[in-house]
């Protein structure tokens, strides 16, 4: 019976703390620029991570919310014969049930059986995921990594793209980050890890401090808030960055891209991670031209443009590429 009370109370905590996470929501929905009420979610956020989780996952919810309804009809009517399903198709729509049971099934036994979550952006997408023990992880476009999260380790698996991990403070359980033959080990902090190549890893650390180990290195330096990291198969190089180039490197997660005298052959690069519609250069010395500026990264448009006012290049507009040429 004590257990039963005990449970009871938990669950009653739970609902209280969603019900003010819903409250909280639509207040700051209602009202986006009132200070005060800024003042006091921000103290109500940092009272208890459960706040803070449960408040992410609900937005979480509310945004994929508005995607759907950015779907309906404009004039919100249905269509009944969309409804309708012929007699002749009911066996087969019992036989795809039965099948989507047998795979709900099989994937529910992988991911408690096994433990392990998946998720992943499309090129062009991004992704918030709120982990239960309160960390945050941002995935960038085309990215896909593996989770699993128990009561003796956080571990994560980044098999593609890019990602940025805010992680809550548990000494008893650090949080690891495996990207080719790299693990980043942190306990408590801010930090992103990109798999650039097969077999090159880039990290790069905002807050706190981070550990790198390697298969084939015997000690890697730790790389602190403020720097960067190049992981190689036989080597790490750590240098320093300033906060304008960590500024830069981080704009992905606002949706934008940032440029400081960065070579056009490079932007170019950046910009085609986010968009199918590729910027091309129809000349290879185009390359070595500087750019500036912060940009959309999913408006390729808007860039060439850019590029066409300041150094008078010509645009050519295919179905999936942008061309550009020189003057």
């Amino acid at each position: 019976m004590v257990r039963a009370r005990a449970s009871s109370g938990r669950t009653d905590v739970s609902t209280d703390i969603d019900l003010q996470a819903s409250r909280w929501l639509a207040s700051r929905d209602a009202r986006p620029s009132d200070p005060e009420m800024a003042t006091a979610f921000d103290q109500w956020l940092q009272a208890d991570i459960r706040h803070r989780v449960a408040y992410l996952k609900l937005e979480s919810a509310w945004r994929r919310g508005d995607k759907l309804r950015d779907l309906r009809p404009l004039d919100r009517t249905i269509n009944p014969d969309l409804l309708r399903t012929p007699r002749r198709y009911w066996s087969m729509a019992i036989a795809a049930s039965v099948a989507l049971v047998l795979l709900g099934a099989g994937i529910f036994y992988a991911n408690t059986q096994l433990g392990w979550q998946h998720y992943e952006t499309r090129i062009g997408g991004f992704s918030r995921i709120v982990l239960e023990d309160g960390s945050v992880i941002d995935l960038n476009t085309n990215s896909d990594v593996r989770v699993r999260v128990d009561a003796s380790s956080r571990e994560v698996r980044l098999v593609r793209g890019e990602g940025r991990f805010q992680v809550a403070h548990d000494p008893s359980r650090p949080f690891i980050v495996s990207a080719a033959n790299a693990d980043v080990r942190a306990v408590g902090t801010a930090f992103s890890v990109r798999l650039r190549q097969p077999q090159q890893v880039d990290v790069l650390v905002s807050e706190g401090v981070v550990a790198i180990d390697a298969a084939r290195l015997a000690h890697a330096p730790p790389v602190r808030a403020g720097e960067a990291a190049v992981v190689l198969p036989d080597r790490v190089s750590v240098r320093r960055l300033e906060p304008h180039q960590l500024e830069g490197r981080m704009a992905w997660t606002t949706g934008r891209l940032q440029f400081r005298g960065d070579s056009l052959g490079d932007a170019v690069a950046e910009f085609n991670r986010y968009n199918r519609r590729q910027l091309r250069l129809a000349d290879a010395s185009l390359a070595q031209l500087r750019v500036g500026g912060t940009f959309n990264a999913t408006d390729p448009d808007s860039f060439a443009a850019a590029l066409a006012s300041t150094f008078g290049l010509q645009v050519a507009h295919d179905t999936d590429a942008i061309v550009l040429r020189p003057p």
